[in-house]
């Protein structure tokens, strides 16, 4: 009978209802885990937006990425990625240099040749899962998109050829090197060569192929 009663109130107050709906809205039994994952701040939210950005430059590629899914797969919301990037350019290109970061490691001059395979490999090992399909997806819109590729090698190409040139510079100090066997040139070849066959082939260079490039390119330039 009291529902009965209280139905029928509702419908000759329709107007009464809908303000105390207002006053009082319906709470969805999702809502507390929403508000938990966009109050992350930090790194932890940085690393959450960077994988998301990586996840969907792997599964639809550049052109498709959006803000909308990335802050969708990162459980959070639009704003926080706009206050940090400007465009899509500059996430993509501080994700991939975010997640280059981690498998970077010091060229290791005690023996040359070990040094630059382990490196090598260590680099490629990375680029074997998404950071891989993520790098191919963006170096086939480098024509197409300018900035991308202008970005892109501020951030990301050109300070690991510095540093790979630096690390060859300091073998040539210990003697692993010889004098005047060093150059822009041949310091860039371990990351030119990497970049080709994510780029041509969709994959990075197997190990036996460092090996071979290594022991047929690189150490002939640099000891003989």
């Amino acid at each position: 009978m009291n529902g009965i009663v209280l139905y029928m109130v509702r419908l000759t107050n329709p107007v009464k209802e809908r303000k105390r709906s207002l006053i009082n809205p319906p709470v969805s039994k999702t809502t507390p885990g929403i508000k938990c994952l966009t109050r992350r701040r930090g790194d932890a939210l940085l690393a959450a937006i960077f994988s998301a950005t990586i996840g969907q430059l792997a599964e639809v590629g550049y052109s498709a990425l959006s803000f909308e899914a990335v802050a969708h797969n990162a459980h959070t919301g639009k704003a926080s990625l706009y206050r940090r990037w400007p465009s899509k350019v500059d996430l993509v290109v501080d994700a991939l240099v975010y997640e280059m970061d981690k498998c970077e490691f010091p060229l290791d001059l005690s023996d040359l040749r070990a040094g630059l395979i382990s490196k090598m490999n260590s680099v490629c090992e990375a680029f074997s899962g998404e950071l891989g399909k993520a790098m191919a997806g963006c170096f086939s819109a480098f024509q197409r998109e300018p900035k991308l590729q202008s970005v892109a090698e501020e951030k990301l190409i050109n300070p690991r050829k510095i540093q790979m040139m630096n690390s060859l510079e300091s073998a040539v100090a210990a003697g692993h090197i010889k004098a005047g066997a060093l150059s822009p040139f041949v310091s860039d070849l371990p990351m030119a060569f990497v970049l080709q066959s994510i780029t041509f082939e969709g994959r990075p260079p197997s190990p036996a192929e460092i090996v071979e490039f290594i022991d047929s390119v690189m150490l002939p330039l640099l000891q003989n």
